[in-house]
């Protein structure tokens, strides 16, 4: 169980470390690219939210991912 436990941990640094690229080359400034969901990152994704009308509720859901990585 704690591989386990570790694995998920892992995932959950890849997807902060790929939610700040994606708020990055949006044009975002979070800081240092690195897998820690910080002060920083919060208030990118609250800007970026905002800036495309979806609700800016400080969660990387699925309205935040689908307009980072929309065509």
């Amino acid at each position: 169980m704690l591989h386990c436990h570790g694995q998920k941990r892992r995932q959950r640094h890849y997807f902060i470390w790929i939610l700040k690229a994606a708020l990055y080359f949006e044009g975002f400034n979070l800081g240092s690219l690195d897998s820690v969901f910080g002060k920083g990152t919060e208030a990118a994704l609250v800007k970026f939210q905002k800036a495309k009308k979806i609700t800016a509720d400080k969660k990387a859901g699925k309205a935040a991912f689908a307009e980072l990585f929309a065509a």
